[in-house]
């Protein structure tokens, strides 16, 4: 009997074991019907019966919404949430809706949580995809608790928003892609390096033997073996990958094509000058985008220092710049990023983050006027959670007074901060919710340097 217990109690294992490496390696429930799987897990465990496709399907079901019952349980616990959206197309054209929920736990970590993925047949209209996203919150109860969606700056993306009264954020990821593409589809001269790159890279994806000679000569110049990169339509920086490998392998690139018969031509000493100076105006953009791509935990705050950084870093680089296509590209993304981002310093929910940010504070803004006005901004938000506050205090019942919590819990335990607590409370008396939301003696100083 016990024996037979065992057996049963292996099986689960197994079974939940087979489900959790279907669900994080994305494999088919067809799996269970490939005899070389067969053979291998027969190897493992001879005992072990493979459960058939049907019936992992209805495990992997049972599995999901397992997690999800205990996803929605955790973020009944939160207080808010923020969300993100997108759309795409498959290969099959057929549309799809993405939503993500992003909150801190009770241990003060960053989650997130991906409320749904539909299929989206209807009209991509703003009120259409409103009612989508509306019944999904309403499946998950967080309707009162969503505090900004995050999506493209498409204008039914924004709509949506609207539609359904919640703050919108634009993803600065995807507006930095756009204003980088812009600049690169603007700059006389680099789309002509950029299409004979990409038309140099497709060869050696394409022909083995000049994949093969471009190895030989990697390795009689004792150079790491790398391959060429092709830049995809959809992000800017592979197209800074592709120049940066290029340029890196131009010796063995160059030596490669000497000897195969292609009328595929080198880059000219000129164009490879003019790929290392498009680089270096390129750079800082590509470490702030994978820096945001990358980053775990609320990069909010960071937003508008990040933009800063970024006009002061190209305008700085512009003054070492000697080649034209280089200079242009400079130029074109210095215009376009003040154009793009200028109003980011006007957003509210940036801009109190950007101040709350002890990194930042007032050194994070370009504008010392918006500097100004997100001070004020967020004096009077504190000022009404501080009222709100000291009403809801004022409501509570008494607490026992001193004499008794001391004979309740003796000498030993003794608050030594009750003097500095009672002080602060005679001297939050005498002065305004305003003065207090400002800090300490702020009265005494100017408001930029309460924040610095």
């Amino acid at each position: 009997m016990e024996n037979s217990s065992s057996q049963v109690n292996r099986k689960q294992q197994l079974d939940e074991a087979l489900v959790d490496m279907i669900v994080e390696d994305s494999q088919p429930f067809s799996i269970v019907d490939d005899s070389g799987f067969k053979a291998f897990v027969a190897k493992l465990d001879p005992t072990y019966a493979l459960p058939s496709r049907q019936a992992l399907k209805v495990m992997v079901d049972h599995k999901y919404e397992e997690q999800k019952q205990k996803a929605m349980a955790e973020l009944q616990k939160t207080e808010c949430v923020s969300l993100t959206a997108d759309m795409w197309t498959s290969i099959n054209m057929d549309a799809y809706l993405a939503v993500t929920c992003h909150y801190v736990d009770d241990k003060d970590n960053l989650a997130t949580v991906l409320l749904g993925v539909r299929s989206f047949p209807k009209a991509h209209t703003a009120e259409n995809l409103a009612e989508a996203k509306r019944l999904l919150f309403e499946e998950w109860g967080i309707q009162s608790k969503i505090k900004s969606l995050v999506t493209d700056a498409a204008s039914n993306m924004i709509a949506i928003a609207n539609n359904l009264k919640i703050r919108h954020v634009i993803c600065i990821a995807h507006a930095l892609n756009l204003v980088v593409k812009k600049s690169l589809d603007a700059t006389p001269g680099l789309e002509d390096i950029r299409t004979r790159a990409r038309r140099m890279v497709t060869y050696f994806k394409t022909s083995t033997t000049a994949k093969e000679r471009l190895r030989e000569k990697q390795e009689q110049m004792a150079r790491p073996v790398k391959k060429l990169i092709l830049e995809v339509d959809t992000r800017w920086n592979s197209t800074y990958l592709m120049l940066q490998r290029i340029y890196e392998e131009r010796e063995p690139v160059g030596a490669a094509l000497a000897t195969l018969r292609t009328d595929v031509a080198p880059l000219t000493s000129e164009e490879y000058f003019a790929i290392s100076e498009c680089m270096k105006v390129l750079a800082p953009f590509q470490v702030a985008t994978v820096e945001l791509s990358e980053e775990k935990r609320v990069s909010g705050s960071k937003v508008i220092p990040m933009m800063k950084m970024l006009r002061y870093t190209i305008n700085e680089t512009l003054k070492t710049i000697s080649n034209d296509t280089a200079m242009q590209l400079g130029q074109n993304l210095s215009r376009r990023l003040a154009d793009k981002f200028s109003a980011l310093e006007s957003t509210s929910v940036l801009t109190l983050a950007t101040l709350l940010d002890p990194r930042f504070k007032t050194f994070g803004f370009h504008n010392h006027i918006q500097a100004q006005t997100a001070i004020g901004r967020l004096t009077s938000e504190c000022t009404a959670l501080i009222r709100d506050t000291a009403h809801q205090t004022s409501s509570h019942s008494a607490q026992p007074d001193t004499a008794q919590n001391l004979e309740s819990t003796g000498q030993d335990q003794l608050n030594l901060w009750e003097l500095l607590d009672n002080d602060a409370s005679n001297a939050r008396r005498n002065k305004s919710a305003t003065s207090d939301a400002r800090g300490p003696a702020l009265h005494d100083r100017s408001p930029t340097a309460a924040f610095c």
